[in-house]
């Protein structure tokens, strides 16, 4: 697995460039085909930063919780719709705790 952390910026153009939505995000999982390969997770280190304020803990919890959530992704959870997105947060609080 590659885990890149980048900026709001460049996490903008990706999300542009690969999935043609024209805006910042938090992260983005990106699965891989190739033998071995789990994927590619790109994670706004600005989006953690804002984020981790709002919910009151640190910046490399958030890191990690974004981390968590792209694998989810890779794993084939999706979170478009209320009940996915409820037990992909279920999973994500249950890994967490995990690695604590």
């Amino acid at each position: 697995m590659n885990l890149l952390l980048v900026g709001d910026r460049e996490i903008q153009k990706i999300n542009r460039r690969y999935l043609h939505h024209d805006y910042a995000t938090d992260v983005i999982a990106f699965e891989m085909k190739e033998h071995g390969v789990f994927g590619d997770i790109v994670v706004s280190t600005d989006a953690a930063k804002r984020q981790a304020r709002e919910e009151g803990h640190s910046v490399l919890t958030e890191t990690t919780i974004l981390v968590v959530h792209g694998m989810l992704h890779l794993l084939g959870y999706r979170d478009k719709k209320k009940k996915d997105r409820d037990r992909m947060w279920r999973k994500t609080n249950d890994l967490m705790k995990r690695v604590s």
